[in-house]
């Protein structure tokens, strides 16, 4: 009973039901037999009795999405090109929503009669389908071209390839959820990347960094978009927005050495300290190398009388690292 591998759960059930061998179970219907033990069971009997081929079946790539139109007459001017695109864009839209996929890079090949080929090519942001949003962006490449198209005898053959396609989830907006007055952005983005180019145009995104002033990096526009750390519903921002390169030295007042702040001065003005919250302990991150080595930040997030809030850190540990240590402005809350 143990070669059909079914586990030790299995194994002791089929011998509390008087069913010691293989044969037992092969002399028996098999629709009793999945319905008291599981189908995983039949399957492994049949496998086992050859009635039923183990071999492994690999999946096969899907073939390329990839869309085409001959014409009967070469076509001799570029004013009917974006109509021919946004006709073909619909019909790899059928084939992307049969995958449920969506255009992340379209390409234009156009075959002229002469042999010539040109190409053009359009990166989006997001996951595109519909024509509409493909002849925006081939319309935008076309005017931003330094060389514009030349069709010379014409065009006898034009193909729209989509090389690079993700997944669409369908998702449903929930009832509860506030929708209006969040712009998208994704189409001014593509906009600006298909007429200046992908590697001018650039975003923030989270880095996993111990000190903050590394915490965020610049990648490309349409990189696939990545979650910031969010603080709890009603909560203040963990960070500001705004970072100080390098940050300020401020002056202090505290009622203890090793205590928040209860007055600094910055750019020639005092504030008071009304609220503050800390500290959040920084040590320095000595897993980077065998020498590093520095002063631990104490991090505090103060409201001075007029509202406005601040980032302030103490630089080093009041005896233990330092006896005198510095102040210091990170960053200003919006």
């Amino acid at each position: 009973m143990s070669a059909l591998a079914l586990g030790e759960d299995a194994h002791l059930a089929l011998r509390r039901a008087g069913l010691r061998t293989v044969g037992q179970l092969a002399d028996r219907p098999r629709a009793p037999l999945a319905a008291r033990f599981g189908k995983a069971m039949s399957i492994a009997l049949a496998r086992l009795l050859e009635e039923q081929d183990r071999r492994i079946t690999p999946h096969r790539t899907l073939p390329p999405i990839w869309v085409e139109q001959r014409f009967a007459e070469p076509m001799a001017t570029v004013k009917p090109l974006l109509g021919v695109i946004e006709w073909l864009a619909g019909q790899a839209r059928d084939l992307l929503v049969a995958r449920g996929r969506g255009g992340r890079r379209y390409e234009v090949s156009l075959f002229r009669t002469d042999g010539h080929i040109a190409r053009l090519a359009v990166d989006s942001g997001l996951p595109l389908r519909e024509p509409a949003d493909v002849v925006r962006l081939f319309r935008e490449r076309i005017e931003s071209l330094a060389d514009p198209l030349d069709p010379g005898f014409g065009y006898d053959l034009l193909r729209l390839s989509v090389p690079l396609h993700e997944d669409v989830s369908e998702g449903q907006v929930r009832l509860d959820e506030e929708t209006s007055g969040k712009p998208d952005l994704a189409p001014l983005l593509d906009r600006l990347q298909v007429r200046f180019g992908a590697e001018c145009l650039h975003r923030f995104a989270p880095r996993d960094e111990h000190l903050p002033e590394y915490a965020d990096r610049l990648v490309p526009a349409a990189s696939a978009p990545q979650s910031w750390p969010q603080p709890e519903v009603g909560e203040p921002p963990l960070r500001p927005l705004f970072l100080f390169d390098p940050p300020q030295p401020v002056t202090v007042l505290a009622e203890v050495p090793d205590g928040p702040p209860r007055r600094f001065g910055w750019q020639g003005r005092q504030h008071r300290v009304v609220r503050q919250e800390g500290p959040e302990r920084l040590a320095y991150p000595w897993w980077k190398t065998v020498e590093a080595t520095g002063p631990t930040r104490d991090y505090y997030r103060i409201e001075d009388e007029d509202g406005r809030r601040f980032w302030l850190f103490r630089h080093g540990l009041y005896g233990s690292e330092k006896t005198d240590p510095r102040w210091y402005l990170h960053g200003v809350f919006a």
